[in-house]
């Protein structure tokens, strides 16, 4: 049994809990969470850390198998060059995926939702410490094409279920998917989607829009039990507020990178359904969740660190349907233990020298 305390714990589900005690057991399994009522408490192996305790990340969106892109796309080049820099410079590296898988491992974050449209990543995620929900990603405009995209996407979905690896097909975007393809889609009985969503000023919205796409797709979206719409570099308020069963995830240090532009995260500050993803190292500097909601406060500094904290644990775990074991510090959860260092304790911000430790990883036990 471990007891780990700090001058706050953040249980996530529950308000934070000043001189708390975490008690873990041997798995690693949360079987108590102790309010001394702000009384610091000696106790025979305590262990008392300067900083805050928090649940294992989540990221709710990666592409992994980018990451032999790291450095090698200009920064602001626009999504247009971007997607074709990635296309004409994408090829297999599962060393840099490798490396990626343990970068992110480093920096506390114990799930991931990763797009994958190859099998290089199958070794990769079997052997990681990481939890992953593989989206199989398809896309493709010439309708002539649906079928055979589809079938193809069926088949690299089976080699990561074969490899006792969680994989569901998505779709890439509403402009990058035709009609017929959509037909496709919708022959399935979805449980989680991951779409890319309003990444372009010029995308039609999902839930106010252009009613020529408006059967299909959103007959897909809806039935699927969970619906990730990533991004959100020009979503609306009407976005947010007409469906609040899907989840949006924020990828701030990608959208900077792109386009150099944020999406108004007032339009999420109150919504229960907000998840933190980096994207893949073609489109960022690093893969730290930390490093994002630090963006997102210096921007927006009213959001509470308490909310950041759930958008960048429970929430994800949810999206992804690992919420049973992962995301918060309750009884019988596995979630990991980060330490967050650098903490402005008078206004309860992170500060530029925040820092993440890893004190105990979940591991990969829920699905295997």
């Amino acid at each position: 049994m471990r007891y780990i305390s700090a001058h706050y714990v953040f249980p996530v589900t529950s308000p934070p809990i000043k001189n708390g005690i975490l008690c873990i057991d041997d798995g690693g399994f949360v079987v108590d969470v102790i309010d001394v009522k702000s009384q610091f408490e000696e106790r025979e192996r305590l262990e008392f850390y300067n900083g805050i305790l928090v649940p294992g990340f989540v990221n709710a969106h990666c592409h992994l198998e980018l990451s032999h892109l790291h450095k090698k796309i200009e920064p602001n080049c626009g999504l247009r060059n971007f997607v074709t820099a990635v296309v004409t410079q994408r090829r297999t590296d599962v060393c840099a995926a490798k490396n990626a898988d343990h970068e992110m491992t480093k920096n506390g974050i114990v799930a991931v939702g990763d797009i994958s449209n190859c099998a290089d990543t199958i070794s990769v995620k079997n052997e990681s410490e990481i939890l992953y929900h593989t989206f199989v990603e398809l896309f493709g405009s010439d309708g002539n094409r649906a079928k055979e995209l589809f079938h193809s996407g069926v088949r690299l979905q089976e080699k990561f279920i074969d490899a006792g690896l969680v994989a569901t097909l998505t779709p890439h975007a509403v402009y990058s998917v035709s009609q017929e393809l959509w037909k496709e889609f919708n022959k399935l009985c979805p449980s989680i989607v991951s779409m890319h969503y309003r990444e372009r000023g010029d995308e039609s919205s999902i839930f106010g829009g252009c009613e020529g796409w408006q059967s299909y797709e959103m007959q897909f979206l809806l039935r699927a039990s969970k619906c990730l719409l990533v991004h959100n570099t020009f979503s609306t308020e009407a976005d947010v507020k007409t469906n609040e069963r899907f989840y949006f995830v924020l990828c701030p240090g990608s959208n900077l990178f792109i386009q150099n532009c944020l999406p108004d995260f007032t339009l999420f500050s109150s919504s229960r359904n907000v998840c933190i993803g980096t994207d893949s190292l073609a489109s960022n500097t690093g893969l730290s969740v930390l490093d994002e909601i630090k963006i997102i406060q210096q921007v927006v500094p009213g959001i509470s660190l308490d909310r950041l904290i759930g958008w960048a644990t429970l929430n994800g775990a949810r999206a992804l349907g690992f919420d049973k074991l992962l995301g918060s510090f309750e009884k019988g959860k596995r979630p990991g233990v980060n330490l967050i260092t650098g903490i402005d304790f008078d206004n309860m911000r992170l500060s530029d020298e925040s820092a993440v430790k890893t004190l105990m990883g979940a591991f990969q036990i829920v699905a295997r």
